[in-house]
């Protein structure tokens, strides 16, 4: 695998780990929507565990189609959601901002990186991988807003 699809691969696999850690940070703060928060950073998690699979199973051919100029939109996502993490540590987020905060994520950081940026042949057993995690993140989204309309938490 080259260098560039490798540091992409690797913050890619970062990104998910980061995400996965802030609804953690949130399964911690918000013991009224734990359950909730607890089942989104263990699928992001293990969608961490599915970029890393993909890359031992099926080496360079994974990811051949990664466009490697995302790269530095991941590292400079990577770079805003570790900040967050150090600075809720002791500002703590509104429930209300942690939703929007998970929404906003779901919606255009993780949609940006699986749309835009791991694009492997349609019909390989490559593209299994991407698609489930690009589905799994709509799905994520969906669940987020539906969670927050039936607690009365505004989008806006």
């Amino acid at each position: 695998m080259n260098d560039a699809l490798d540091t992409l691969l690797d913050e890619a696999i970062r990104h998910e780990h980061n995400v996965s850690m802030l609804y953690f940070e949130f399964f911690q703060v918000f013991p009224d929507d734990a359950d909730f928060w607890w089942t989104l950073s263990v699928e992001e998690n293990g969608h961490a565990g599915l970029l890393e699979a993909g890359r031992k199973v099926f080496g360079s051919e994974y990811g051949e189609e990664i466009l490697p100029a995302r790269v530095e939109y991941l590292i400079e996502a990577n770079n805003m959601l570790e900040k967050l993490l150090e600075q809720i540590k002791e500002h703590p987020l509104t429930r209300e901002a942690a939703f929007r905060t998970a929404l906003e994520i779901e919606t255009t950081t993780d949609g940006m990186i699986f749309e835009n940026a791991l694009q492997p042949p349609e019909d390989s057993e490559v593209s299994a991988i991407s698609e489930r995690i690009h589905r799994d993140d709509l799905r994520h989204a969906s669940m987020i807003r539906a969670y927050m309309k039936e607690h009365g938490i505004s989008e806006a």
